[in-house]
């Protein structure tokens, strides 16, 4: 898969409106995208390795008066590190990342209200063909999920599973962490454009 795409969404709680512009490189990709809403505005740059392993995240939140960054890379062996840096925000939980060994085993970040960072997991396990073909596809992963503002890193537990074609080539993905579950729409490369209660995609 070598292709470039410019996306947005229309992020619904909190209202925000986020773009990405995001190149694909055979079997990695490299995104950089933004996202406004009311209280901050948040910039990321998104790097994979091959098999669409997160390689590094850089995620940067201004609101009025503050800000933060946060430096998230995964090496090669497997070992994740976080450096957050920021000025104000005392209203905020502590950024980055506690303990290091609870996201042994994690081959992906997760952004929250992001969705770009479900593409990576479709497409390694390849859950549109799956879902399109009717083949019964399910994946358990552990994640480097980042929550927003505050940019803390934290390990997530998320089952991803093939639920069938969509319209246009695309494919239905069932999410599901903890409590949390929703029917994600994606088009044909594993873009998503409806991530209920979360995101939709805008189309020119």
């Amino acid at each position: 898969m070598n292709a470039e795409h410019f996306v947005a969404w229309r992020g619904v709680d909190p209202e925000r409106v986020e773009g990405a512009a995001i190149v694909f490189d055979g079997n990695a990709l490299r995104a950089r995208g933004s996202s406004v809403g009311r209280e901050y505005a948040l910039t990321y740059v998104l790097e994979t390795g091959e098999r669409w392993i997160t390689r590094r995240l850089q995620v940067r939140v201004e609101g009025d008066g503050w800000w933060r960054a946060l430096d998230l890379r995964r090496a090669a062996a497997g070992r994740w590190s976080a450096h957050p840096t920021g000025q104000g925000a005392p209203h905020l939980p502590p950024a980055g990342l506690a303990e290091p060994s609870v996201l042994r085993d994690a081959l992906d970040c997760d952004l929250a209200l992001c969705p770009l960072t479900n593409t990576p997991p479709i497409l390694r396990y390849d859950l549109v063909t799956a879902a399109r073909a009717g083949r019964p596809a399910t994946v358990d992963l552990r994640m480097a999920w980042v929550s927003v503002p505050d940019l803390a890193v934290h390990v997530s537990l998320q089952r991803y599973t093939a639920n069938g074609p969509a319209p246009a080539d695309g494919a239905f993905t069932d999410f599901a962490s903890e409590d949390f579950a929703a029917v994600l729409r994606v088009d044909r490369v594993g873009l998503v454009e409806h991530y209920p209660g979360v995101a939709y995609r805008l189309h020119a």
